[in-house]
């Protein structure tokens, strides 16, 4: 679920949302899938910030070989991310957030799949997905950093779409997902029991069914196609 999102905010303001320096000169992007290269929040080393760019698709540190490369983990369950053997050193210690401002979900249709744009307002406003993160080496000496968002039972407002979303993570409470002391865990806890936010969501083109596509049409509103419209 949720394989693709849009991150169509300018590097200025996405640096003044979460209070640090961005250099990159980042395009918008309202199609992106696993295994390109997405910005991610983390925490740095003196316990403030940072912004990095890691590949979508969790690799675990253990595995050298890459055989996950080959599995896409684009998301993982917030449920059990914490006594999984590939991500529970990730879930003590690199916690971060994936800044969006909108992901797709895919409506199962007598018509075929339908895709909906979900976003926190009209507006698409930025927010911030609860994600783990990983540094891995392989046995030929490449190195790389992967990250994957965490996902929960969906609410009563999203369930007819599908039974799973994003974990979502309030602004005020960015540096309590972000923290790096492993001992104290009970407001990540906290975070993944939140009441879910209220979704604003549309039906949008197909044409999002591919990767290829990356334009800004591919978040307005459509009409569903009916069953007469595809004969």
């Amino acid at each position: 679920m949720s394989a693709r999102y849009v991150l169509d905010i300018t590097p200025h303001d996405f640096g003044d949302h979460f209070g640090i320096r961005v250099t990159d000169n980042f395009p918008p992007r309202y199609n992106i899938a696993p295994s390109q290269p997405v910005p991610v929040i983390r925490a740095d080393r003196k316990g403030g910030r940072e912004y990095a760019l890691v590949r979508w698709g969790f690799v675990p540190g253990w595995d050298t070989k890459g055989t996950f490369f080959r599995k896409s983990i684009a998301v993982i369950r917030s449920e059990t991310a914490h006594e999984k053997p590939s991500f529970r050193n990730a879930w003590k210690r690199r916690r971060c957030l994936f800044p969006v401002n909108g992901f797709y979900e895919w409506l199962d249709t007598p018509d075929g799949k339908q895709p909906y744009f979900i976003t926190l307002g009209e507006d698409r406003p930025l927010f911030s997905l609860a994600g783990l993160w990983e540094h891995w080496s392989g046995e030929d000496g490449g190195e790389m950093e992967t990250a994957a968002f965490l996902t929960r039972d969906a609410d009563d407002q999203m369930r007819d779409i599908h039974d799973r979303v994003p974990v979502i993570v309030p602004q005020d409470r960015y540096d309590d997902w972000l923290h790096r002391d492993e001992t104290d865990l009970g407001a990540v806890q906290e975070i993944l029991r939140l009441d879910q936010p209220d979704f604003t969501f549309w039906p949008v083109s197909r044409r999002v069914n591919s990767w290829k596509p990356d334009d800004a049409a591919l978040i307005e509103r459509v009409e569903p196609v009916t069953q007469g419209e595809l004969l």
